[in-house]
């Protein structure tokens, strides 16, 4: 009877297993385009923290201290507020440490690779793109929630949701809101 149990548990415990490791990682995917994880790279907080000092520092006020700041934590949750006012869509400028900043990714330059470590949580409905983001003038094709994973020694997550534009005839991933 033991040996049946232990069996039974063993087996369900590799279904369970590999059953999660094929959901873990679940792609965006829009007109039958799977959306890698370059485009998303730096977009949310989790994995940018330093990014989104920078996106502050740079275009709403400089400060010493960010984090704690609740004016700064607003920016970072409500980012979309911001995009196409104090941030204009497609800016790009250098960080205090040299690497090119933008919170514009436009799929046709960063679409590459089969790197998908992200889930995608829920398609949202469109009509939240003018409420996340009410300054981007251009047709929401997408929106979705993405859980990201931290690739550093705590594994962290956080969610963050995305918009896809058509900004010029050219699909365009914009941040909207970062969740948790």
């Amino acid at each position: 009877m033991i040996k049946i149990i232990t069996i039974l548990f063993t087996y369900f415990l590799s279904f369970n297993l590999t059953f999660a490791e094929e959901i873990k990682y679940k792609p965006w995917v829009y007109d039958n385009t799977k959306i890698s994880e370059k485009c998303l790279n730096n977009l949310y907080p989790v994995a940018s923290g330093d990014w989104y000092e920078s996106y502050y520092d740079n275009y709403i006020n400089k400060l010493d201290e960010h984090w704690g700041n609740p004016k700064f934590e607003l920016f970072v949750n409500k980012i979309g507020n911001h995009l196409g006012k104090e941030i204009p869509i497609g800016d790009k400028y250098n960080s205090s440490w040299d690497e090119e900043m933008s919170l514009t990714r436009y799929l046709d330059e960063c679409n590459s690779g089969d790197e998908f470590e992200y889930t995608l949580i829920s398609e949202l409905p469109l009509y939240f793109c003018n409420d996340f983001a009410p300054n981007v003038e251009s047709d929401c094709l997408s929106i979705v929630l993405i859980k990201h994973y931290s690739k550093y020694r705590t594994r962290l997550f956080g969610m963050t949701i995305y918009g896809l534009y058509n900004l010029n005839d050219k699909l365009t991933i914009l941040p909207l809101r970062n969740v948790k």
